[in-house]
């Protein structure tokens, strides 16, 4: 399935929609119905990161600043984004990071003891904690690459905000629950240590490997990163949080990581100085912390 060539006209097809004029062929389920205003990253996290002033924080390479608007458009019928939510993001999202440090994910991981650990990282096979539900996560992160490779969430524009190439429709199918997860295509799961879990949103984004495509994105507590290609590496494919039997989730510190990808934003991004100070702010703070 190609993207979806439909240029954003929020007033006019959100009017439609409310009214339950605007029908459109819905990318998952492939079927003519009304439309609804679909989230890129699930609606019940962004209570998670408001700041001052009910305000969160939009990063992208073209702005970034405090809004109190969330990335959303008319994406999906109500049936598949009712599917995403029962399916995924109901399971997970009462279980990230919080601000005063309540982290519920990680007190499940926690209860047993790493399967490896080195001084940089803990591994955990959660195949083995009953508490740990694998189809859950794999579906919510899944669905949030899925949506971000076939809508701009620009406002404008046709191109998709991540490609995922021929791999696209294999996800599609998989969140429909009529494929198996393709053999090109991992998924490495990094839950933040306690006291390094940013309680921010990173939206979906392309990094820098050539011989395969790799993407990431951030919700507080946890960075979700899908690989695709044929020249994925076995090292890769091991840690793959779906396909390797064990279900690996690695506890790691990704904060720095994290903060790099948005200082490279920040260098290309129109900005207002209220987010510079903020920047300015977070980068004295990390600095004093050790991050």
């Amino acid at each position: 399935m190609s993207s979806r060539r439909i240029k954003s006209n929020r007033l006019s097809r959100t009017a439609k929609a409310k009214s339950g004029l605007l029908k459109d062929i819905c990318p998952l389920c492939l079927i003519e119905k009304p439309l609804i205003e679909s989230h890129l990253t699930s609606k019940g996290i962004y209570p998670l990161v408001r700041g001052e002033a009910n305000d969160i924080i939009l990063l992208n390479s073209r702005v970034i600043m405090h809004t109190s608007r969330q990335t959303k458009d008319l994406l999906l019928c109500q049936e598949c984004d009712n599917s995403l939510s029962k399916n995924g993001e109901n399971w997970i999202i009462p279980k990230l990071a919080r601000p005063d440090g309540q982290f519920p994910l990680l007190d499940i991981l926690e209860k047993l003891p790493p399967d490896a650990e080195k001084k940089e990282f803990k591994i955990y096979y959660t195949a083995k904690n009953l508490s740990i539900d694998v189809h859950k996560i794999v579906h919510f992160a899944m669905g949030i690459f899925w949506k971000a490779s076939v809508h701009s969430w620009a406002g404008h524009g046709y191109t998709p905000k991540i490609e995922l190439g021929p791999y696209r429709d294999n996800v599609r199918v998989f969140l429909r629950e009529n494929a198996p997860f393709s053999a090109n295509v991992s998924l490495t799961v990094f839950i933040a240590p306690r006291d390094r879990a940013l309680t921010t949103i990173g939206e979906p984004c392309r990094g820098k490997a050539r011989t395969y495509r790799n993407f990431a994105f951030y919700v507080p507590g946890i960075q979700f990163v899908l690989y695709a290609g044929k020249q994925i590496t076995n090292e890769i494919k091991q840690l793959c949080f779906y396909a390797n039997p064990e279900h690996p989730i690695v506890v790691y510190d990704t904060s720095e990581r994290i903060l790099n990808i948005m200082e490279e934003m920040k260098q290309t991004a129109h900005k207002s100085k209220r987010v510079q100070n903020l920047f300015a702010c977070m980068a004295s703070a990390m600095h004093q912390t050790g991050v």
